[in-house]
């Protein structure tokens, strides 16, 4: 089931479970493309096989339902570094979306006329956060997340890993790429999709843009 989880001036997210049943799962997989079904027999777990078919198949639901096609009409082009856009012969080009997954939750955030990126992340223990912290976030980032408490440091560092980890899609580069943006060039909001877990969407901050340049 499709839950929404946000909904904010244009600016849509949704949530879905990817554990399914086996009849749930072969309707996915009909929808799918051959180059989709080559990379689910790709995946070595049949646990996060049938959870790909599932991300996969609601993923081309959701875009048809917006399109008004059919799932597997629905037609995907890729930039340099893999960030999925809905092909130039789609009905709806200015439609925009992103797509994340943590355990068997997964989001798509959706964007009329603007670049959109999203990211889901449960909260579980992670011992290195003050590393990543040092090595991934800005400054103002690394300093707020410094003086957090230890009750709320690891959410705390969720927060921004989820921020941090949108932008990244929405710019379409991985964080390994070399990323360069100001935080005030993005409006962030925050998201429960389920609990125990913490998502983040931006959008660019076209204001914040029209006041830097002028």
């Amino acid at each position: 089931m499709i839950v929404p989880v946000l909904e904010n001036d244009g600016l849509e997210v949704l949530a879905f479970a990817l554990d399914a049943e086996l009849d749930i799962i072969g309707v996915m997989d009909v929808g799918l493309n051959e180059d989709e079904r080559r990379r689910a027999e790709r995946v070595r777990l049949e646990r996060d096989r049938r959870r790909f078919v599932v991300g996969r198949g609601q993923l081309r639901r959701i875009l048809a339902s917006k399109l008004g096609i059919s799932p597997s009409d629905v037609e995907l082009d890729y930039g340099p570094l893999g960030k999925p856009y809905l092909s130039h012969r789609m009905p709806a080009r200015d439609l925009h979306f992103s797509f994340s997954r943590s355990g068997d939750v997964a989001v798509v955030a959706l964007s009329t006329g603007q670049e959109v990126g999203v990211d889901i992340e449960a909260v579980l223990p992670v011992p290195e956060a003050d590393e990543i912290a040092a090595l991934c976030f800005s400054a103002s980032e690394g300093g707020s997340y410094a003086t957090l408490g230890a009750e709320d440091r690891l959410e705390g560092f969720f927060r921004r890993w989820t921020e941090l980890e949108a932008v990244s899609k929405a710019l379409g580069c991985g964080l390994g790429q070399s990323m360069f943006w100001n935080e005030r060039d993005w409006v962030v909001r925050r998201f429960i999709p389920r609990s125990g877990y913490i998502g983040s969407v931006v959008i660019p901050n076209w204001h914040s843009r029209d006041v830097t340049t002028h």
